[in-house]
């Protein structure tokens, strides 16, 4: 829709001599509707700071083209149906976005609109400015999706793999309130924060995973290889094996003789387990046992009042309704039980019951941070107790995982030499009988 301000309440704001601008914006109050005003103004920024102060999103400004005259509603609709899906091109099939590269165009895009640069001119220049083929592809669709009306929320919505779902629901939030550029920081913060925990988790059992492995591979090498040859020996001499030897050498058998049984159950196991945790009830029940799991239970509670309490933070400071931010925060957790106890108590807080009090009497969480989200209720000051909470169990985990650490490494050394040492004994035990007479 082409119109002109000339026509809006406040024409003598438009009387000034200059250049003529087509302005592409949206009321703040009415996100969805986009139209395009013609503007006469000196500069392009004086334009720009004309359009915020009548309450208007401003998307793009160009300087009016009459070459372009009739043809540009065609070139319009051509941008807006083509903005439909997504285009393919040769980086589509393998492209990838780091967490590192989503965080800076997060920081990147705020900056760049609380310059007063509207949303299409500073996803411009973002895409100049990246490496990534793939992503700078997708930056370049999003432009085409928003300058054929779509709205930024939107445009997001179509990359999931890309964009998680938290930042559509506060892009459109920070779209609906007119605080884009603090709901793109408070996405880079939360992002941020959740890239740092997963990588602390990760390197804490990098190593360990390492050597689990590693004790798998020998052991199966063994068991494979070396015990097959020291049990023909044995039968040759017509050998009475001890009991020790008479089990590695039965282990060895089973595993030899029926390898692809044992490897085909292995699997089969792994693949039931992923399967059946697609399944809702089920999961629950998985994810119900993981809490209550010796020493690794521990810190996935903590890890999981991380997520809940930096997500509803967050949520709180864009300006998204409690119901809802507890919605989103409980999906976050990645955890269905404690998303269930959540679920329940948001119903009771829609009521009119307190937050704390409710995950207090529900007990899914410590007891600390309930205690700390009541005081933060009470002092009107909640998402500044939930920036708190979530910084005290992040330095919580911090020294557990390394405390961990510490101990799994000589833990699982000792275990790993104490497996092969038995195997070893066990097949020299028949030879220290033979060469000493004894039966």
């Amino acid at each position: 829709m082409n119109e002109s301000v000339a026509g809006s309440p406040k024409p003598e704001k438009f009387k000034e001599p200059g250049r003529l601008f087509d302005c592409h914006v949206r009321l703040r109050d009415l996100p969805d509707q986009a139209k395009t005003l013609t503007l006469e103004a000196p500069t392009k920024e004086a334009a720009i700071q004309k359009l915020l102060a009548q309450n208007y999103m401003v998307i793009d400004v160009r300087e009016h083209d009459k070459k372009k005259g009739a043809f540009q509603d065609i070139f319009s609709t051509a941008s807006a149906s083509s903005a439909k899906g997504p285009v393919r091109s040769f980086f589509s099939f393998s492209g990838r976005v780091t967490t590192r590269e989503a965080i800076f165009f997060a920081v990147q895009l705020s900056t760049l609109l609380k310059a007063g640069i509207p949303l299409l001119r500073s996803l411009e220049i973002i895409e100049k400015g990246i490496a990534n083929p793939f992503f700078r592809q997708v930056l370049g669709e999003l432009r085409k999706k928003i300058s054929g009306g779509g709205t930024f929320s939107n445009a997001l919505r179509s990359y999931p793999k890309v964009f998680p779902w938290i930042w559509v629901n506060l892009v459109e939030v920070g779209e609906a309130t007119g605080k884009l550029p603090d709901c793109l920081e408070e996405i880079a913060h939360y992002q941020e924060s959740a890239a740092r925990i997963q990588q602390k988790v990760i390197t804490a059992f990098f190593y360990p995973g390492v050597l689990t492995v590693a004790v798998i591979a020998a052991l199966t090498f063994l068991l494979l290889f070396i015990i097959p040859k020291f049990s023909a020996i044995f039968e040759a001499q017509n050998m009475t094996l001890p009991l020790l030897t008479r089990i590695v050498i039965g282990a060895s058998d089973i595993l030899r003789l029926h390898f692809f049984w044992v490897a085909g159950l292995v699997v089969a196991a792994v693949i039931a387990y992923f399967y059946t945790r697609k399944i809702p009830s089920i999961k629950m029940s998985y994810d119900k046992a993981a809490l209550g799991a010796p020493l690794f239970g521990a810190i996935l509670m903590q890890v999981a009042v991380i997520r809940f309490t930096r997500s509803l933070g967050t949520l709180l400071r864009a300006g998204v309704q409690i119901l809802q931010a507890l919605e989103i925060a409980g999906r976050l957790v990645d955890n269905l039980f404690i998303e269930a106890g959540i679920k329940r108590v948001a119903q009771q807080v829609q009521s009119g019951q307190g937050l704390g009090v409710q995950l207090e009497a529900r007990k899914i969480f410590p007891v600390f941070m309930t205690q700390l989200i009541a005081v933060g209720e009470e002092s009107g000051q909640l998402d500044r107790f939930l920036g708190l909470l979530s910084d005290y169990y992040e330095d919580q985990v911090d020294t557990f995982l390394t405390r961990l650490t510490t101990l799994l490494e000589p833990i699982l050394l000792v275990f790993m030499g104490g497996v092969i040492g038995t195997i070893v004994v066990s097949m020299f035990l028949p030879i220290f009988q033979l060469t000493t007479g004894t039966s």
